[in-house]
């Protein structure tokens, strides 16, 4: 008998740890370009390991956090590509958000539903209350999602914050209060060009 395909989860904890890193991601968004030769995994072991271009530092640490970016940037057009590559840090930031926005549906789903029902109520405060009870909608809608640890829901917390506060859409601190997203014409152009609809919907939660 055929073994059953266990049906794969929405929320993954897989970015714990790994903000926008917008300056590793212009060093693996040029890899991608194929600026460093063919793209195959040989030219990235060099990358990685044997140049060591992101110059993350701890050999483990190294391994799990390009993995990762690759992964996110793997998602992005030609076009989102080349404006991390070689964009100013804002288009380079920008471009970085939209990536994950696609690779990560806790990262998509945080920003459209949590910050989109805050801002709209007229609450600009986003704290640890409204990840818990993010969380505990993410578990409902999703019966295959892992069973996170306090330490990891911890840690995921902080790094979507941080990916949030890097873009410019939170301000830092105990608090973090929502801000008006303003973003650059040409990362906007970008996705629009794909037909990014749900990366923009994301992104635009102010409208």
């Amino acid at each position: 008998m055929a073994k059953s395909i266990k049906p794969l989860a929405i929320y993954k904890a897989d970015l714990a740890g790994v903000a926008l890193k917008p300056q590793e991601s212009r060093t693996i968004a040029a890899w991608l370009l194929g600026r460093f030769g063919i793209v195959n995994d040989d030219s990235w072991l060099k990358l990685i390991y044997r140049d060591n271009e992101v110059q993350i530092k701890g050999r483990s640490t190294l391994r799990r956090q390009s993995n990762l970016l690759r992964a996110r940037l793997s998602l992005a057009s030609p076009g989102i590509l080349e404006l991390v590559a070689d964009g100013n840090y804002r288009e380079t930031t920008q471009a970085c958000l939209s990536a994950a926005i696609k690779h990560s549906r806790l990262i998509a789903d945080f920003m459209d539903i949590v910050l989109r029902a805050e801002r709209a109520q007229g609450n600009r405060e986003i704290d640890s209350y409204h990840w818990r009870k993010f969380l505990e909608q993410c578990r409902a809608n999703d019966p295959n999602m892992g069973d996170w640890s306090p330490a990891t829901s911890i840690r995921l917390k902080t790094t979507v914050f941080s990916i949030l506060c890097e873009a410019g859409l939170m301000t830092r601190g105990r608090r973090h209060v929502i801000q008006d997203p303003s973003y650059e014409n040409s990362v906007i152009q970008a996705l629009e060009s794909e037909r990014e609809d749900f990366c923009l919907r994301c992104m635009r939660y102010a409208s």
